[in-house]
């Protein structure tokens, strides 16, 4: 086997790569730059509907005491001979 001729081809080869990983690279940080202004437009969009409906939804605290005293209700009731719900 002749070295020489491979190793005038091992420069070209080695160019060729160098070139395309450069750009396979910038494609890559387009593609990422890409994603990241859509990520902050979700989150600025996911903040706004949260501050415009705020009054809708309830507090962590508040809802933890009704969910409370619901899941007594469920686990704690009895049926009277109609089949209505007697606390």
């Amino acid at each position: 086997m002749n070295y020489q001729d491979l190793a005038e081809h091992t420069g070209v080869l080695v160019a060729l790569i160098s070139v395309f990983a450069g750009i396979s690279g910038l494609l890559m940080w387009r593609m990422f730059s890409r994603v990241e202004k859509k990520l902050e437009e979700v989150l600025q969009l996911c903040c706004e509907c949260q501050r415009e409906t705020a009054e809708r939804f309830v507090f962590k605290e508040e809802f933890r005491s009704e969910r409370d005293s619901l899941w007594g209700a469920v686990n704690s009731h009895s049926h009277n001979q109609d089949g209505r719900v007697v606390r």
